[in-house]
């Protein structure tokens, strides 16, 4: 009996060795280097935002001493965990004689513990105004359009 049950532990130990290893399809392709013009995702164009909402913009004209006008936009993203910070990318701007206002958001992901669920965050840029206006605003986020605001206001 005892040489049935080293037969049957063996036979099981090989069933279970063989179900964790890859297959050699799977394990030829992790290890083959992708094909040119292959579609693949660029790590700096994914975007964690999930959702985003509210976005305003308006430009502030306020006098006072060193006063100069900045356009300012708010808005709220939710990302899937706490802890993120944002960067923001100004883009190229149309020569209308009102621009629009290109922006980019760039999600930091947190290098420390952080809370593991799905988290709102308010988002802010502020910048200098370039011209007189701008005619809308358009935030992106790993190519993919977070909001556009058509109606900036001004702030006197």
């Amino acid at each position: 009996m005892t040489s049935l049950r080293l037969l049957t532990l063996a036979a099981t130990s090989g069933i279970i060795l063989t179900a964790c290893a890859p297959q050699e399809s799977q394990a030829r392709a992790l290890d083959a280097p992708s094909a040119p013009g292959a579609e693949t995702e660029k790590p700096d164009e994914a975007c964690a935002v999930l959702e985003s909402r509210d976005w305003e913009a308006w430009i502030n004209r306020m006098p006072g001493p060193d006063a100069a006008p900045k356009v300012h936009v708010v808005g709220k993203v939710d990302v899937r965990s706490g802890g993120y910070t944002f960067n923001w990318e100004v883009g190229p701007m149309d020569r209308s004689m009102t621009p629009a206002l290109n922006l980019k958001l760039i999600p930091v992901a947190p290098t420390g513990m952080a809370t593991m669920a799905i988290t709102t965050e308010e988002v802010q840029y502020t910048g200098p105004l370039a011209g007189s206006g701008y005619r809308s605003v358009t935030i992106t986020c790993g190519g993919q359009t977070l909001g556009e605001i058509t109606e900036v206001t001004d702030a006197y």
